[in-house]
């Protein structure tokens, strides 16, 4: 009969019993659930300034920031004539293609802001923000449907200031054409 080397296996069973112990000192917890992604908060304004807006949700765009923002765009602070616009005073400014402002104009197809600065300086924070993008913007944002605007401004209250945002080329568009402004419609 063969003799067992006592400490050998008193060695192992010590092994055994550790490894034993680790394993049931490590509990393993079922892994957390993951929260499925938020989908990121859209602002409505930030994209109809930068040409974000879909075609097919470009026509409810005043009803929606009247919804979204009523202190700001349930009111206009002044109304144009020819052509056409509406201006918004925002509470805070807000920063699109490089630029920032906190008035708004509306035309029947066009969402612009209104920036304190002539077109010379507003035109070379848009290329500097156009350079500096990561998300290269105009690839994604501009087609047939979405065109970026740039153009002093020259209505009264407008002179030396810059319009910039974006032109939605809609056939038969017309934003200012909401059934709340019924003031706006003429009766034949």
């Amino acid at each position: 009969m063969r003799r067992s080397n006592s400490k050998a296996t008193l060695a192992l069973a010590v092994a055994l019993l550790a490894a034993s112990a680790t394993l049931e000192a490590q509990v393993v917890a079922p892994a957390s659930p993951v929260p499925p992604s938020l989908p990121q908060a859209t602002d409505t304004l930030l994209d109809a300034l930068t040409c974000r807006t879909s075609p097919a949700d470009i026509p409810a765009l005043l009803p929606r920031l009247r919804r979204e923002r009523p202190a700001e765009f349930v009111q206009t602070e002044r109304q144009y004539g020819t052509p056409k616009m509406d201006l918004y005073r925002l509470d805070e400014s807000v920063d699109a293609w490089g630029n920032e402002g906190d008035a708004i104009v509306i035309t029947d197809n066009r969402v612009l802001l209104l920036v304190d600065a002539p077109i010379d300086t507003a035109s070379t924070r848009l290329e500097q923000s156009l350079a500096d993008s990561r998300d290269a913007p105009l690839s994604g944002a501009l087609d047939d449907l979405h065109a970026l605007v740039v153009y002093a401004g020259e209505h009264s209250g407008m002179q030396g200031r810059t319009l910039i945002g974006c032109e939605y080329r809609t056939p038969g568009l017309s934003l200012l054409a909401n059934p709340d402004d019924a003031w706006r419609i003429t009766t034949p």
